[in-house]
Order: structure tokens, then C-alpha cells, then sequence
């Protein structure tokens, strides 16, 4: 049998979706031991996850031999309890959870778009936006990100169904100024399109910049969160979205069940309570961005405004061949094409973690 035939059109020529290197590859490649390398390449903490997060995950683990709630009912119900204390009315408004937000993603188009269907993106940006719609066929429209907000309403076609807007953007960086979401939100409520906002970095951002405030007003809004990043949870795979009841009604009924391993759905809640912990790694982040910010001037490099965990800055030799030398070093950053072949990311560390990444590229 050739698996080509049978495959759907649209992933014969589909890519892969590619990751950041990992500590075994830099491990095997280089010789080097697990406690000689750093990685600040995925965005990660490494602060480490809650100790509260970890200790409930031990507890229930002994019983994962069971499913657990199949829609993660009660980390459900912790959240948008969290949202009515912020003065949200939760009676037109709900959350769902996925296995990290790639599965709202995931879910989101399924709802609403098939191979006849496009979506738009604000460029460059996350990339599996592009992935998840490629997998079904979906036609990609990007909007380059030099261009102004109000350029997503005017790209999309009679067949766009989701117009996707990080901000803070991954791998860039810069946020999207709230009445400028709102204006465009507007615009597409007319024409009957979603607006999934992609908010994976706003624990770091200036307050300002949160958009939670629209979605009552808005019913086309889906607004996706991770417990990845701020709360350090990465590995444990839990995102959720805030957005109208009336979807949550709708997505609730066409999503996958069981989407979150009993383990994941303990720490999450348990990592909600946990504030000191997240106002460490939030005050980290603070610090050593600006820390590296400094560094990275004095070695003659110019990074971008962040609002996230990272900086993205461009080198004068290509990122490919800095990437390589810095792993010989046991430094791991990511290279961002999409941006340019010069341009690079780094996740914002511990404040050894910056210093040694700093002596490593002034070696460079």
C-alpha cells in the first residue's frame, strides 16, 4: 500500500511542525552532560512549575488508571469563577479547556472551516496557526505585521471564517493596542468572522494591553490562554479560551472528550492558587529582560520591544550558523526565520542562565 495515495490532497506536500532543539539533541550531538546545557528556546520557564502544581499532580497520579472529568469540568469552573471575581458576567460568557491551546485551535476549526474555507494571519506569527489550517486544507491569507491592524478586516475574502491575532506575538514580541483590537473586532462581527486572540504571553504584558474586556461585547472573540508559560507548566499541556456561552455550548458538544490527563488538571488548579509563585517568575521575567536588553546593546545587537517572555534580535552572521555555535556551548536559542535569517529568540532565564547566554554569544 502507498500511504500517499490514500492520504487527503491538501498533506501531500504539508510540512512539519517544527520545534525547538531539545536537550537530548544537543546531548548526542555535542557530548555534552544534561547539567552543561541551558535552554531558552521554547519559551519556557525555567523557574520550574509551582510546588503546589507539582505536589497535586503526585497525588492523583496513583489513580490515572481512571479518566477523569471528559470536558476538565471543574479546572472549568475554577476559571471562570476566577473571571466573575474580575467583575466578568459569567452567564454570557464561559471557558473550555484543551490539551494546551493547540487544541482550542484545533477545535476552533473544526467548527468553523473546511478546505472551502480560509483563514487570515497577522505575519509573522506562532506558526501553528498555519499548521493546524494546512492539515484540513484551509487557504492561509497572512497580512504582514508592518501593516496596519485594520489590514486583517480588509484581507479577508467570502470564505474567511477566522481571522488569528497573537499579541503578544510570538516570536516578535510587540502587542496590539486594545482600542485597535476592538476596531477591528467590530469590523468583523459584521461580516459574521471570528477573532481568536491568542494571549499566551499577557500574564508578562502591561495590564493595558489585556483584552479579556471585549468578549462580552463581542461575541466573535475567542480569547486562548496557556499554563504554559507564566505559570511554568509546559510540559503538563493545559490551555483553555474565554468566549460567549452560546459557542461554549457549541464547542462543548464537537470536542474531543478527555482532552487532559487527570496529573495535568490537578497541577493547573492547584497553580491557580499558587499567586507567589507566579509573581516570581513574572518579576524574573521583569528583571532579566531587562538585564539581557542592556547586554545585548553593549555587544551591538538591537533587541525588540517585548511584552512577553523573549527577545527576538538579529545577528550580522546568519542564525543558522550562531544557533550551531551556541549549542557547542550548551546554549540553546531558536532561530526565527520567518523574520529574517539573521533574526534569533531567546527565552528570558534565570539570571545565571542570561549571564552565561551572554558570555556565550560575546564568544561568538
Amino acid at each position: 500500500m502507498n500511504p500517499n495515495s490514500t492520504l487527503n490532497s491538501w498533506l501531500q506536500n504539508s510540512g512539519e511542525y517544527q520545534a525547538g532543539k531539545t536537550f537530548e539533541y544537543v546531548m548526542n550531538k555535542y557530548g555534552l552532560n544534561r547539567d552543561q546545557i541551558i535552554r531558552l528556546a521554547g519559551n519556557e520557564s525555567t523557574i520550574g512549575t509551582s510546588p503546589l502544581a507539582i505536589a497535586a499532580a503526585k497525588e492523583v497520579a496513583a489513580n490515572s488508571n481512571y479518566y477523569d472529568e471528559p470536558y476538565s469540568e471543574s479546572l472549568m469552573e475554577r476559571l471562570e469563577n476566577n473571571f466573575a471575581k474580575r467583575g466578568f458576567d459569567m452567564n454570557k460568557l464561559g471557558v473550555v479547556v484543551g490539551n494546551g491551546m493547540d487544541s482550542v485551535i484545533d477545535h476552533l476549526l473544526m467548527l468553523f472551516c473546511s478546505e472551502q474555507n480560509s483563514i487570515v494571519n497577522y505575519t509573522p506569527t506562532f506558526i501553528y496557526y498555519d499548521f493546524a489550517a494546512a492539515r484540513r486544507g484551509i487557504e492561509i491569507i497572512e497580512v504582514k505585521r508592518s501593516e496596519p491592524v485594520s489590514s486583517l478586516a480588509q484581507a479577508v475574502k467570502d470564505n474567511s471564517k477566522i481571522v488569528f491575532l497573537c499579541s503578544p506575538n510570538n516570536p516578535t514580541g510587540d502587542a496590539i493596542a486594545v482600542n485597535e483590537i476592538e476596531a477591528l473586532a467590530k469590523e468583523l462581527l459584521a461580516q459574521n468572522i471570528i477573532l481568536f486572540i491568542d494571549h499566551a504571553y499577557i500574564e508578562f504584558a502591561i495590564p493595558s494591553y489585556d483584552c479579556s474586556g471585549l468578549v462580552e461585547q463581542y461575541p466573535n472573540i475567542v480569547i486562548g490562554y496557556t499554563f504554559s508559560k507564566a505559570y511554568a507548566m509546559a510540559g503538563y499541556r493545559v490551555g483553555y479560551a474565554l468566549m460567549s456561552r452560546e459557542l461554549k455550548s457549541k464547542y462543548l458538544k464537537f470536542c474531543t472528550p478527555f482532552l487532559c490527563s487527570r496529573p495535568s488538571l490537578a497541577a493547573a488548579k492547584a497553580a491557580l492558587e499558587d499567586r507567589e509563585h507566579l509573581q516570581k517568575i513574572i518579576d524574573n521575567n521583569i528583571q532579566g529582560k531587562a538585564y539581557l536588553i542592556t547586554e545585548l546593546e553593549k555587544l551591538g545587537y538591537q533587541a525588540r520591544t517585548s511584552q512577553a517572555n523573549f527577545l527576538l534580535f538579529e545577528t550580522t552572521k546568519p542564525a543558522t550558523e550562531v544557533l550551531e555555535t551556541l549549542m557547542s556551548k550548551g546554549i540553546i536559542i531558536r532561530a526565527m526565520p520567518s523574520v529574517s535569517e539573521r533574526a534569533l529568540r531567546v527565552t528570558i532565564g534565570k539570571a545565571a542562565e542570561n549571564q552565561a547566554f551572554i558570555k556565550a554569544l560575546a564568544d561568538v
